[in-house]
């Protein structure tokens, strides 16, 4: 008889799946960072038009990596494509060396990835305010091989110092730095590139572009390191109407600059409606974490589902103060929906 158990690598069975952010029918969701303001139209309809071509396998690879050169202000051969940035830090802890080195709280798949390909993970806290804290990092430096910053970082929002960063690829180890949220944040890491060739920026278009349905992201980096990615990565892993999307979207940057600025406006605006009644964390990115406490996060979580509103739930971090939820930065409208909801918590 078939024991499933037995079969399986023995780190398997105590792994937890990634949840995502929940979505029912009717109701707000403002749990998963998604853009609120959508794709630009251009994007949608190039999407129609190369329907008719997905009997055809993804050929554009390299037309997309050319136009995100341009974007970002390097070589085509610094780009790697990905189903979604979270196929890349796949690709990244299948390629390097463990152990993996994140922090705590970040995002979960670096953990849960890691986890999945038997690599050990350790963290380094932030500090109680969800800085970075850049001693306390370089405490497990020699605990691990492969580096992971979240910058934003996801969920605190908060971002890393240059000075820290720098001190970081310093060290020498591959050091990727997940930009997830970059466009929301008035720096980026790309151009240190031409100084550090151990690091790897990863970015998506899923956030500022919205295009969090069609899974694309792209990895910047020397052209050794892409070169490893690329062997590592399967074929065809980015598909017609994600690579149409992209160079659609690329072709229409005042739209995604335009719904960026809106959300870094309405950012600002829902920080402050927060504060009127709990603790906001400053956020650098499209969404704004806060702590309820001394009321549990899913009390307040039900309450807002009650009114019509989904957000994340978070509860408590291990090691640090307060109960903790995650609302996505919407659209004008969207806001003010939860800031009505939230009046009633």
């Amino acid at each position: 008889m078939f024991e499933l158990e037995e079969s399986l690598k023995p780190w398997v069975k105590g792994l937890k799946p990634y949840v995502p952010g929940e979505m029912v029918e009717g109701k707000l969701k403002l749990a998963s960072n998604e853009n609120g303001y959508g794709a630009s139209p251009k994007v949608v309809e190039r999407v129609r038009e190369a329907a008719s071509r997905i009997h055809v396998y993804p050929y554009k690879d390299a037309v997309v990596q050319r136009k995100i050169a341009q974007y970002t202000g390097v070589d085509a051969k610094n780009i790697v494509l990905g189903n979604g940035s979270d196929e890349l830090i796949t690709l990244l802890i299948t390629a390097f060396r463990g152990p993996v080195l994140g922090q705590h709280p970040s995002f979960a798949e670096y953990r849960l990835v890691s986890q999945i390909l038997g690599q050990e993970y350790v963290e380094a806290p932030l500090d109680a305010g969800f800085s970075f804290n850049v001693e306390a990092y370089l405490e497990k430096k020699k605990e691990a091989n492969l580096f992971f910053l979240c910058n934003p970082n996801n969920p605190t929002g908060t971002k890393i110092k240059r000075k820290d960063l720098i001190r970081v690829l310093n060290e020498g180890k591959p050091t990727v730095v997940d930009e997830a949220y970059a466009e929301f944040m008035n720096q980026d890491s790309v151009e240190l590139l031409a100084s550090y060739d151990n690091l790897i920026v990863l970015r998506t278009f899923a956030k500022s572009f919205g295009l969090a349905g069609l899974r694309l992201g792209y990895s910047i980096s020397s052209p050794e390191i892409a070169d490893a990615l690329k062997k590592v990565k399967p074929p065809f892993n980015v598909n017609v109407l994600a690579q149409e999307a992209a160079l659609a979207a690329l072709d229409d940057i005042e739209y995604m600059r335009q719904s960026v600025s809106e959300i870094k406006k309405q950012r600002q605006t829902l920080f402050m409606e927060i504060a009127k009644k709990y603790r906001p964390t400053e956020s650098w990115a499209n969404f704004i974490l806060f702590d309820v406490s001394p009321k549990k996060a899913g009390d307040v979580y039900q309450r807002l589902f009650e009114e019509g509103v989904i957000v994340r739930c978070f509860g408590e971090f291990k090691g640090f103060r307060g109960q903790y939820l995650r609302v996505t930065v919407g659209t004008r409208k969207q806001n003010q929906k939860f800031i009505e909801a939230l009046k009633k918590t």
